[in-house]
């Protein structure tokens, strides 16, 4: 057996900021798991997914002829605070990075898996997968698709308090360019300013676009959405800018295509250049389709019969506005995918973030009983998939 919450402390300690962020990586925390899984006794590997940063797939294999639930979590987390995070644990709830977003659903699902393991009940094929770069362009759970043998549905570990998730948004990250000629402030109607185009752009997107979007609501999700998150131009106050680079952020309402997400902008963009701005849209590092899984599918619904028999009351499973691993394996993979864990998004990447210890017990038994339930639904015929 193991205990979630010791492992829990166990692994956020292990300092593993995406390196997007300034950090070291998933190295150390991909190693450790590496160890207490092969103790387990269970079937280990890892895949590479990027500049030697590696996704971990364990087995644990199911009762004859019952399907396959994988069990996934990230394993990379935002940078510290600016003053540090340090680990502390108090009698309800354990204090560090990583802790709400998502290692608490990480070792909650390895808990889950020594549980089954002896207790010699029914149950599906578990695979636990620990995933690189979620925090940064979800490499990992792209790659992943590709590194999974068959599984039948998935479990993807975020901070959703105990209730699952079925329906979230999508995510398109974009950055857009703008040209001009540089000068000196004193001659600066022999400049092109880049800023000033910058600032069209973003008039433009705010008049055009998001009354457009205000209309696209999911009544689970909320509404498509969209940020000019981070500009960048100038090099001092007496040159004319050259150059300027607008950093957006769209969030995609379930329905929505990410092609057609991409066209709308591009469509606003061509008309500023048609009045004479240069401007140049990148290629996005991020684009992934919205998630909803229907109400009715067998991995939803035991989802919520197992939540339900481990905190005595009815739960109905929802929809969140943020995204997840569950865009590429769901809208790549073809998974059907639930999001389910410990913890609230309230406590993720802020300067405190914790998670509550109980629900990350709780989550290890729900883990264990959703993979119960699976291959029983399995046994008498149902479809678990």
């Amino acid at each position: 057996m193991i205990d979630p919450v010791e492992l829990l402390e166990e692994l956020v300690r292990i300092d593993s900021v995406n390196p997007a962020s300034g950090g070291p990586g998933e190295h150390k925390i991909v190693a450790r798991l590496l160890e207490i899984l092969h103790d387990l006794g269970l079937e280990v590997s890892t895949a590479e997914v990027v500049d030697g940063r590696r996704n971990l797939i364990a087995t644990l294999p199911g009762t004859s002829g019952a399907p396959t639930l994988l069990l996934e979590a990230h394993l990379d987390t935002v940078a510290m605070p600016e003053d540090g995070l340090a680990v502390s644990r108090s009698e309800d709830r354990l204090v560090g990075r990583g802790s709400c977003d998502t290692k608490g659903s990480g070792a909650a699902m390895v808990a889950a898996m020594a549980a089954l393991m002896g207790s010699g009940e029914e149950r599906a094929t578990v695979v636990f997968a620990g995933v690189a770069d979620e925090e940064d362009r979800m490499l990992g759970s792209r790659a992943l698709v590709d590194q999974l043998p068959p599984v039948d549905a998935a479990v993807i570990g975020e901070p959703t308090s105990l209730v699952p998730v079925r329906v979230h948004n999508g995510l398109a990250r974009i950055m857009i360019e703008t040209h001009g000629r540089a000068a000196h402030t004193s001659r600066a109607h022999l400049g092109v300013n880049a800023i000033s185009a910058a600032s069209r752009v973003v008039a433009s997107l705010e008049e055009h676009l998001l009354p457009l979007l205000k209309a696209r609501t999911h009544p689970l999700a909320g509404p498509a959405l969209l940020t000019p998150a981070v500009i960048h131009g100038g090099v001092a106050p007496n040159v004319v800018p050259d150059r300027c680079r607008l950093w957006v952020d769209r969030r995609l309402a379930p329905g929505e295509n990410p092609d057609a997400a991409l066209a709308e902008i591009d469509d606003l963009l061509e008309g500023l250049r048609e009045r004479g701005d240069r401007i140049t849209r990148k290629p996005p590092w991020v684009l992934l389709e919205a998630v909803e899984t229907p109400a009715d599918h067998p991995v939803v619904r035991l989802a919520e019969e197992s939540v339900e028999a481990v905190l005595g009351r009815p739960v109905t499973a929802g929809g969140v506005p943020y995204g997840t691993d569950a865009s590429n394996l769901s809208g790549v993979g073809g998974v059907p995918c639930v999001v389910l864990g410990p913890g609230s998004i309230d406590q993720a990447h802020t300067d405190d973030e914790w998670v509550p210890l109980e629900e990350v017990r709780r989550a290890a038994v729900v883990y264990a009983e959703l993979a119960r339930r699976f291959a029983r639904r399995h046994a008498e015929g149902g479809s678990a998939g």
